[in-house]
């Protein structure tokens, strides 16, 4: 009595699919949003209790005609329940919406405009009710539910195969969009800097073209801006004026890492002091702050720092090492109770540049 139950109710949703997609709908406005919302619910509907029936049948051995394996019955079975599913609502949308330019195959539309979603359902309905009597298979030739399951399985199977191959496709396709607005969008940025670069003009501060100079730049901008900085006949004197401002020292880092100066030893004294004043702000910052992350001090360009030291100004006259441990140690000032745990990334560069360099 249940497995007819569920034959009754799954074929209600068969009845109001194939009532609700006899005409075209109205896709404008409300009438659209209410069309789509009652598909979706008869179409999860018919799929929910078919399923059940499906499980009904199979649990009283309705399907022991299919094969004698289990597991390859089962299988079968549930394939056929998913295909079928897939393959009556999908023909239910596509029979009233479907686009020119899609990807997916034509086969489908074929299917969904020749009433799919009406005929197929009855082949799956058709073999559940001879399944759901043993009894009754016996007075009716095997083909009768044998032939509406395979061609009712074959059906499905290509259809769902055809989504797939569509869905690969509209998947690439949005892919390669994707990329190509994206390289659009790095182009135009990068074609943006260089026009930059060539407004910038002798009276204008260093400053402004410093950030193009730096060694992950490409290579027609960063040339683009090493030509500008170094048309300053005094460069490198501004470059140290720089340095020695407590508000803009930090900027002048992504020069001289990747980029060597003329006379390093001038450099050496103010990138000391540098690191003093950072050792310093860094410790009232973790001490006041009220958004600590473990990036908060990745803006220091600490790392740019280090390296460019290491590069050309160690051995300078200067002793950087007694600094970087202050340094160190204001990264690791006790912060709020709040922000406890919380461990700054470049603590870790820090930590490394002083092992590689420990007397």
């Amino acid at each position: 009595m249940l497995g007819y139950i569920f034959l009754f109710i799954t074929a209600l949703f068969y009845v109001g699919l194939a009532m609700l997609t006899s005409s075209r709908p109205s896709m404008a406005g409300d009438a659209g949003m209410g069309y789509g919302l009652v598909l979706v619910l008869l179409g999860i509907g018919f799929a929910v209790n078919s399923l059940i029936l499906t499980l009904v049948i199979t649990a009283r051995g309705g399907f022991n005609w299919i094969f004698h394996d289990t597991s390859l019955r089962t299988a079968i079975v549930l394939l056929f329940w998913l295909f079928i599913s897939i393959t009556i609502f999908s023909c239910a949308v596509f029979k009233w919406e479907w686009h020119t330019d899609t990807t997916y195959p034509q086969f489908l539309h074929w299917l969904a405009i020749g009433h799919g979603q009406l005929w197929i359902p009855l082949l799956w309905l058709t073999v559940c009710f001879f399944s759901l009597n043993t009894g009754l298979q016996s007075t009716v030739p095997a083909s009768t539910f044998k032939i509406p399951f395979w061609v009712g399985f074959s059906i499905c199977t290509v259809f769902s195969g055809g989504l797939l191959v569509g869905y690969l496709r509209d998947s690439a396709k949005a892919q390669a969009a994707e990329i190509a607005s994206r390289m659009e969008q790095e182009d135009r940025w990068h074609q943006e800097n260089l026009n930059q670069i060539a407004a910038y003009k002798p009276e204008d501060p260093l400053i402004n073209i410093l950030g193009f100079s730096g060694r992950y730049q490409p290579e027609d901008i960063k040339k683009a801006a090493l030509a500008k900085i170094k048309a300053h006949p005094d460069w490198e004197t501004k470059l140290l004026e720089l340095l020695k401002n407590e508000y803009y020292y930090r900027e002048v880092y992504t020069f001289l890492d990747g980029n060597m100066v003329d006379h390093p030893e001038q450099f050496a004294e103010p990138l000391n002091q540098n690191i003093v004043w950072m050792a310093t702000s860094i410790k009232d910052d973790i001490k006041n702050s009220n958004n600590l992350q473990h990036w908060s001090f990745d803006n220091y360009n600490i790392e740019r720092l280090l390296r460019a030291i290491d590069d050309q100004f160690m051995n300078k006259g200067v002793d950087f090492y007694p600094t970087v441990v202050k340094l160190s140690q204001a990264l690791k000032t006790t912060p709020p109770e709040q922000f406890k745990g919380v461990h700054f990334t470049v603590a870790d560069v820090v930590e490394s540049w002083l092992k590689r360099h420990k007397k």
